[in-house]
């Protein structure tokens, strides 16, 4: 309860009133770690007290002997007890499943009058966290699935891209290939009727350039051993 010296009794015997209504509807009410009451409503957590509204009182202070207008006056504003008290449901509702949290004194009635409303009140704020948590989790479903779909697209994609990229590269491989066994062909060709005594150089080229066109060839499994291979060795040298 927020409330003070002046309007404390009065709050303690409208909660009496308010936990008199509940125990008959069979509610179990219990104090938090928080400190806050709760009321324990089919499952629900309902939070809920008493308070007293503050009141915003404003004092004009005249600044000299005898104030003409609004400017010759100091405002003073300060906030006292407002000797009315309300009761308020604390554990909070929203959107679709907004209710009422706050009963107050008036001037026709004092809440007292409103206690069953008030506990009517307590009873729909339950039902609403109840569907509202409901919601919550299976927006959290929905999300969680969503992210799961979009992750498994995201592979997919990676999967797709990196095998249209080795696709692609083996058809580079094999076209380059083909060219180089192309002008090897024309080579051999060319440099049968050149020097005779040139020849050993001709075929010893001819085989090492066979070999390049493997090298790359993405049929051909066994791929020819180059010096290149070693390439890596002079950065541990």
């Amino acid at each position: 309860m927020k409330v003070n010296e002046g309007t404390l009794e009065r709050a303690l015997h409208l909660m009496a009133q308010v936990l008199a209504v509940l125990e008959r509807h069979g509610v179990t009410v219990e104090i938090s770690g928080q400190g806050c009451t709760t009321a324990l409503i089919n499952g629900e957590h309902v939070s809920f007290g008493i308070e007293e509204p503050i009141r915003r009182v404003v004092t004009q202070k005249p600044q000299v002997p005898n104030p003409t207008d609004r400017w010759d006056y100091d405002k003073i504003v300060t906030h006292e007890p407002g000797g009315k008290l309300a009761l308020v449901i604390h554990s909070s509702t929203s959107g679709q499943y907004i209710q009422r949290a706050r009963w107050a004194d008036a001037k026709v009635q004092r809440i007292e009058n409103h206690i069953p409303d008030f506990v009517a009140g307590l009873m729909r704020t339950a039902i609403a966290l109840r569907r509202q948590e409901e919601d919550r989790k299976k927006r959290e479903a929905e999300e969680h699935k969503r992210a799961q779909e979009r992750a498994q697209l995201r592979k997919d994609i990676q999967e797709e891209e990196g095998k249209l990229e080795q696709f692609n590269k083996w058809v580079d491989l094999w076209e380059r290939a083909e060219r180089l066994r192309r002008f090897i062909s024309a080579y051999a060709e060319k440099t049968r009727s050149w020097s005779a005594e040139e020849q050993p150089h001709y075929k010893a080229w001819i085989e090492w350039a066979t070999k390049q066109a493997d090298r790359i060839d993405p049929f051909v499994s066994e791929k020819p051993a180059s010096v290149l291979d070693r390439k890596h060795e002079l950065t541990s040298w």
